[in-house]
């Protein structure tokens, strides 16, 4: 069975559950029409140009044209410098996932658009930087071990 983007867009936009989302594209697709008259959030549809003009910031943005040039990507790293908790967006197979993977993105489910393959790719703010035994306070900040000890 192929997937279509609007199946993996329709379970993300339930789990995220944005009371504000950003589609950036030309038009929004039809899942997220449906989910707005659902749940009666707030969606913009912007387009690339408009994304750091915006003063309200979202908590999830979707990309709903496929990303296929390098020159796309900058629309990704333009939302998630702008600390966006969640993006979603879709690559054609032409540009490399490793691009994405540069961005912090991971690789999710592939699909089928009319005549183009494409990958999604999920941006998470709360997974991007897993905790590490060794960076918190109690292996950083030893005040008893001062000038005891030369590292």
């Amino acid at each position: 069975m192929t997937l279509s983007p609007d199946s993996i867009i329709a379970p993300w936009l339930e789990a995220v559950q944005p009371k504000r989302l950003w589609v950036i594209g030309t038009s929004s697709p039809s899942v997220v029409g449906d989910y707005k008259a659902h749940a009666a959030n707030e969606v913009a549809v912007l387009n690339p140009a408009e994304i750091c003009s915006s003063h309200e910031m979202p908590e999830a943005a979707l990309v709903a044209q496929p990303l296929i040039t390098e020159k796309d990507l900058l629309v990704a790293g333009q939302l998630r410098n702008l600390l966006i908790a969640d993006i979603l967006c879709f690559a054609s197979h032409k540009l490399a996932p490793e691009a994405l993977y540069a961005l912090a993105f991971k690789c999710g489910e592939k699909c089928q658009e009319k005549t183009s393959s494409l990958s999604s790719f999920h941006y998470s703010l709360a997974s991007y930087n897993h905790v590490r035994v060794w960076n918190n306070p109690k292996f950083w900040a030893n005040p008893e071990n001062w000038n005891r000890y030369w590292w």
